[in-house]
């Protein structure tokens, strides 16, 4: 099957689990083609950008996840405690 045929075909309940996985091969063979004869490269600001919107999440978590340690260990003191006093 060939890139136009594979783009052209109707999505219908009657396709094999055959046919679909020979459309979807082609259609990936055609777009890691194109990929790789001409590679979109990302513009340095965007990478940047990206880079710092990561660096954000990935600290915002940390700290979330610290406060839930922390928030953890004593609300476990406290239930010990409750626990000893109840003996």
């Amino acid at each position: 099957m060939n890139y136009k045929d594979a783009l052209n075909v109707s999505i219908s309940d009657k396709l094999t689990k055959a046919k679909l996985i020979e459309i979807s091969n082609t259609l990936q063979n055609e777009c890691l083609a194109n990929e790789l004869s001409q590679p979109e490269l990302i513009p340095f600001n965007s990478y940047i950008k990206d880079v710092r919107a990561r660096w954000n999440i990935h600290t915002t978590e940390a700290h979330a996840l610290i406060k839930d340690v922390v928030s953890l260990g004593r609300n476990t003191k406290q239930v010990l405690v409750n626990a000893m006093d109840r003996f």
